[in-house]
């Protein structure tokens, strides 16, 4: 008589090994394709502003530079759920691509057992992806300001420009050619008060140093032997488009 080995009908039986490592890599592969992603979507603005010509208008690449940027990173938030279940089924499928069809078939759902400790993670990007600050409010903000440059709609006032930069925060990592500083402004209308502006660095170079107000001192002193300028910028991003000195 054959022995038959005894089976505990009250135990699960462990999951075979190509069950397992279907049910544990696939969301982690798809977690660290996800991250790449993002990863890829924050440094697509520098790496398009490398392809972009010398010549034309600086803050034109630059807004839309940031557009693609803003807009991939809108896709990506509002789209995560989706975008990581599609990395989890990618992940299995060139995985369980050499398996037996019966084997396959069995695990089909495997990959997608952890899925659920994964989506509170997706759900706490959404506020910031519909924020008044996020990717999708800002990509909006890039377009508007595009358009009005391509129409000719940008602002124009007669100032002085501050001799003090300092880096934008908005406007970071960017290649060497295409760094934006933030300088104050200084118009006639406004008096002492003053607006700050953005200036790519291409536009910097066209700017006299010896011309520059020097804060911190006297209104007359401050105010003496600087050069007016009469500068176009965006509504939106406050990014200078054009600078002409203008004699007075």
């Amino acid at each position: 008589m054959p022995i038959v080995p005894y089976i505990n009908p009250n135990k699960t039986p462990p999951l075979p090994p190509d069950t397992l490592s279907l049910t544990l890599l696939p969301p982690l592969l798809a977690f660290g394709g996800f991250g790449g992603l993002w990863l890829a979507a924050t440094a697509l603005p520098p790496v398009l502003l490398l392809t972009c010509p010398a010549q034309g208008s600086h803050a034109l690449a630059i807004l839309r530079a940031y557009w693609a940027g803003y807009l991939f990173q809108a896709v990506l938030g509002l789209l995560s759920p989706l975008i990581f279940a599609a990395l989890i089924a990618l992940a299995a499928w060139f995985m369980s691509r050499k398996l037996d069809p019966k084997t396959r078939k069995e695990a089909r759902l495997a990959p997608f057992l952890l899925t659920p400790l994964f989506l509170p993670l997706f759900a706490a990007m959404m506020p910031g992806m519909l924020s008044a600050d996020g990717p999708l409010a800002l990509c909006g903000l890039a377009q508007a300001d595009i358009q009005q440059i391509e129409a000719g709609g940008t602002q124009r006032m007669t100032v002085f420009i501050s001799g003090q930069s300092h880096p934008d925060l908005l406007f970071t990592d960017q290649p060497e050619g295409w760094q934006v500083a933030r300088r104050s402004i200084f118009s006639p209308d406004d008096g002492r008060g003053g607006i700050t502006l953005c200036f790519p660095e291409a536009l910097e170079s066209t700017l006299d140093p010896e011309g520059f107000v020097v804060t911190g001192r006297a209104y007359d002193q401050s105010w003496d032997g600087v050069q007016w300028y009469e500068v176009s910028y965006t509504t939106n991003f406050q990014l200078v488009v054009e600078i002409t000195p203008v004699e007075r």
